[in-house]
């Protein structure tokens, strides 16, 4: 009965952590893996969890059932906020550049994504797998198995919550920063026009505007494409830390 017990729990905690975790929770990675990467964590991480659990009754097992499988969206919903920063930081772009009329649909995520927003995505995935961060992640939910015994992660605290929100800032300035070169060099461009506009009131410049700050954006994004690619290999592995920043949060609560 404890052996029944511990596997769904585990299940519960990784299954809840794949539900929300970046490159998983992606709507192309088949549910049919998405179903095997979870089991086979579960029984890698048997070994990690503690023999002190003991069998409980059917009521108390569905609530540490969700307790679980709490900690684990949570887990996977902070570990996802880089890549949200990332896709953050193209609608910027599309926004300013006027592209976020060209949004197309996105079968990944079966929603309405930016230009700018797809390609930084993407490269985001490049750099993940390039570092090696995905095996980082997976090594830090098997971290949290050795530090926060099943049925003991209690993560509706205020210092959790607070914790929480100053990482979507921290994923919202990550946004800004990776935008802001972009952004700035259309801002000028747009103050340029507005010049050119007063001093020539015969040049359609709503029309010219459209294709001159697309092509600044291109050029810029080209030649800034090596330091997106720095900025990235430093802000990534923050899906990793996140993780292992809330367990030790955890633990010394």
């Amino acid at each position: 009965m404890d052996f029944a017990q511990i596997l769904g729990l585990i299940l519960c905690r990784i299954s809840a952590f794949i539900v929300l975790a970046p490159l998983f929770s992606e709507r192309g990675f088949p549910r049919m893996a998405k179903l095997i990467v979870a089991v086979c964590l579960t029984v890698a991480a048997f070994p990690e969890v503690t023999t002190s659990y003991r069998a409980v009754s059917g009521g108390l097992y569905l609530l540490l059932a969700l307790k679980e499988s709490l900690f684990g969206m949570v887990m996977g919903y902070i570990s996802k906020l880089v890549f949200d920063a990332v896709t953050m930081s193209g609608v910027f772009i599309d926004f300013q550049t006027g592209l976020t009329m060209a949004q197309a649909y996105d079968p990944t995520f079966q929603v309405q994504n930016s230009t700018y927003g797809k390609i930084y995505n993407w490269m985001a995935i490049m750099v993940f797998f390039a570092l090696n961060l995905h095996l980082l992640m997976i090594k830090g939910v098997m971290y949290s198995f050795e530090m926060i015994p099943l049925g003991t992660a209690n993560i509706l605290t205020g210092s959790v919550i607070e914790g929480i929100v100053k990482l979507f800032v921290k994923a919202f300035a990550m946004a800004i920063s990776l935008a802001a070169p972009l952004v700035v060099a259309v801002l000028v461009v747009d103050v340029v026009l507005g010049v050119i506009a007063r001093t020539i009131p015969q040049i359609n410049v709503l029309l010219l505007g459209m294709s001159i700050k697309t092509i600044v954006a291109l050029i810029l994004f080209l030649l800034a494409l090596p330091n997106v690619v720095d900025f990235l290999q430093a802000n990534l592995p923050a899906a990793y830390t996140n993780i292992v920043d809330l367990v030790k949060a955890l633990k010394g609560r």
